[in-house]
């Protein structure tokens, strides 16, 4: 099946498809003041500083908690406006509810719930709901974050329920083993230093999906990567660590029966920089060829301010040419081909014929960079020719 991607098939950043974020080390509950509550009734929290209560449970009792903003919702006659504009911005979730022991020991959430999948704090329509699965009777602590908003708590039973698995602390250069399904999900910890190149994979006969989270300075977590089948079945997460701290990998399932994966962390090099363009000159055409479907050429082409031009590609395939610009960023995915330092600003497919032809302008002396691609060779040897044509202007 295809990857899961800003970039299918690789791996993406999450600027605009960041998991929540959460707090690296949730503060402990706090005991001052904590007011009892009892399963099946709502209290009401008033506007302050955080606020504690205690909560009775037996044994292997279920929970929910839900804490929900009295505040009137803005209607579209309000000045906010409600549509998303797509800026690619994600607002940051802040953990406003947690659950402790008697002592403050945060239970849940845990540090290791960066993810949106597989976690016991979610996003509701007016606050934010927790599960918990008390896996010994006793009393328990409930803190809610400070708010400027009235709000009311209510505990409800919750029957059946799992304990959540725990993190599985993990090293880089040791291999893991677990079982994991699209219902429970496995979580791993593992200790970076910023400017690392680290290798992730999990191997399995079931269809697994990896995904990365990372902290920032503050200690808050996003998900910085996500890959679903770079290596057939197998997802592959190749990256530079941004920062030194805790890292948190989540290996799911497209499969609701349970399944075998072993998951290897190891550190890596560097990518190397990409080859060097190959020269390509107005009026001289130049012969190449494509290994295969993922295979790509890049060339460099001289060109005036105020110029026109026109690229022809020749091919026996659906061939694609682009123009762009040498990329000065290392690549995140750990790529080092030809392509690895290559930013797109303009292509042309219009068909599968094989031949393609792409006009423009420069606006100033210099070079462009010209890409080769195809979206597969088929039974072809991969041979193509192009050419720049010096339209004048």
């Amino acid at each position: 099946m295809n990857s899961i991607r800003l970039t299918r098939g690789a791996l993406f950043l999450a600027a605009a498809a960041l998991a929540p974020l959460a707090q690296a080390q949730a503060a402990p509950c706090g005991t001052t003041g904590a007011k009892p509550l009892t399963v099946g009734t709502v209290a009401r929290v008033e506007p302050g500083p955080a606020r504690n209560f205690t909560l009775e449970l037996g044994v292997r009792e279920g929970v929910i908690v839900d804490i929900a903003s009295l505040k009137t919702k803005s209607t579209a006659s309000d000045d906010e406006d409600e549509h998303d504009h797509g800026d690619g911005t994600a607002t940051p979730v802040v953990q406003t509810i947690r659950l402790c022991d008697a002592k403050g020991n945060v239970l849940a959430p845990q540090p290791g719930e960066v993810f949106a999948k597989g976690g016991s704090l979610s996003e509701t329509e007016d606050g934010q709901r927790l599960r918990f699965y008390a896996s010994a009777a006793g009393t328990y602590l409930v803190s809610v974050t400070a708010s400027s908003d009235a709000r009311e708590i209510l505990v409800r039973r919750r029957d059946g329920g799992t304990i959540a698995q725990p993190v599985v602390s993990a090293s880089l250069g040791r291999a893991q083993k677990g079982i994991t399904s699209s219902g429970t999900p496995m979580v791993f910890s593992f200790d970076g230093t910023a400017g690392q190149w680290v290798e992730l994979k999990s191997t399995s006969e079931k269809d697994t999906l990896l995904r990365l989270a990372a902290p920032d300075r503050e200690g808050n977590y996003a998900v910085v990567a996500e890959n679903d089948d770079s290596d057939g079945l197998n997802p592959v997460i190749r990256r530079r660590l941004p920062t030194t701290g805790t890292y948190y990998v989540q290996v799911d399932s497209l499969s609701d029966e349970p399944g075998e994966f072993e998951l290897s962390l190891e550190p890596t090099s560097a990518p190397k920089p990409p080859p060097p363009p190959i020269a390509l000159r107005a009026g001289a055409p130049v012969s190449g060829k494509l290994a295969d479907g993922d295979a790509v050429a890049v060339y460099a082409l001289s060109v005036a301010a105020g110029k026109s031009y026109r690229l022809e590609l020749t091919a026996e395939y659906d061939g694609v040419v682009a123009i762009g610009v040498p990329n000065p960023v290392e690549p995140e995915d750990g790529g080092s081909g030809a392509d690895a330092g290559f930013t797109e600003i303009k292509s042309q497919d219009s068909g599968t014929t094989g031949t393609e032809k792409l006009n423009f302008t420069a606006r100033g002396n210099g070079q462009v960079l010209v890409r080769v691609k195809s979206f597969g060779i088929g039974e072809t040897d991969g041979s193509f020719t192009l050419k720049a044509v010096d339209l004048g202007g």
